[in-house]
């Protein structure tokens, strides 16, 4: 493996692990990137990221939905991954999550939105994606990626979350800004009507939110906290 593709997968793992450590997947979940100048994505393995102890753990796939290299099986979503990474070529990272808050509002039919500046680094509201069924084939796969079209992701009807970003930091960063922001917009809605960000607040925050320099701060932080 090529010093950039290691690289990736060691990003891969990290972020299990801080999934993990952050609440946001417990035995179900997985991690994925796209390995540049290829038709190739790496993925964790049908196993609770907990287990994921190098990259030696991950599957290397192609973009036909099949497996290329790897000792362990893929995750019976891969189609989520394969589906979003032909929809959108920029996306390098996705992360599929099971975070609980968010959960409570893809129940009630309830959109994500911002409400801190972390929040912005989301683009917008995210939706509930209806569908309660698995994304464990390449017509549902289709449809997920059509629904999120250029949005950061989807709510999964009480199913957790799929997140995308330019990169695995960037998707992993965003899943875990989502989790606030649903947990501030719950804890609000106790108090009074929340006051969401408004589409220019959102684009003006989400221009330091993605920065290189605060994506990289928070992802040495979540590392560190991790252990990683």
């Amino acid at each position: 493996m090529n010093p950039e593709w290691q690289k990736i997968a060691e990003d891969v793992v990290k972020a299990s692990k801080i999934l993990i450590k952050r609440g946001i997947c417990e035995a179900f979940g997985h991690v994925s990137a796209r390995l540049p100048d290829s038709d190739r994505f790496l993925i964790t393995p049908s196993l609770s990221l907990a287990m994921i102890r190098g990259p030696e753990d991950l599957v290397e796939m192609n973009l036909k939905g099949e497996k290329v290299e790897g000792k362990n099986r893929q995750p019976y979503e891969v189609w989520l991954h394969t589906c979003l990474y032909r929809a959108r070529p920029e996306v390098g990272g996705i992360a599929r999550t099971h975070s609980f808050t968010t959960s409570a509002f893809s129940i009630a039919g309830e959109r994500v939105r911002p409400v801190h500046d972390f929040g912005c680094a989301l683009l917008g509201d995210i939706p509930v994606f209806q569908d309660p069924a698995l994304i464990d084939d390449e017509e549902i796969g289709n449809r997920l990626a059509e629904f999120i079209g250029k949005g950061a992701g989807a709510l999964l009807r009480g199913n957790g979350t799929a997140i995308v970003g330019k990169d695995v930091p960037e998707a992993l960063l965003r899943s875990i800004y989502l989790e606030e922001s649903a947990r501030l917009q719950l804890m609000a809605k106790l108090i009074g009507p929340p006051i969401y960000y408004t589409t220019r607040e959102i684009q003006e925050r989400a221009i330091d939110a993605l920065k290189s320099p605060h994506v990289l701060r928070a992802w040495q932080h979540y590392c560190c906290e991790a252990g990683v």
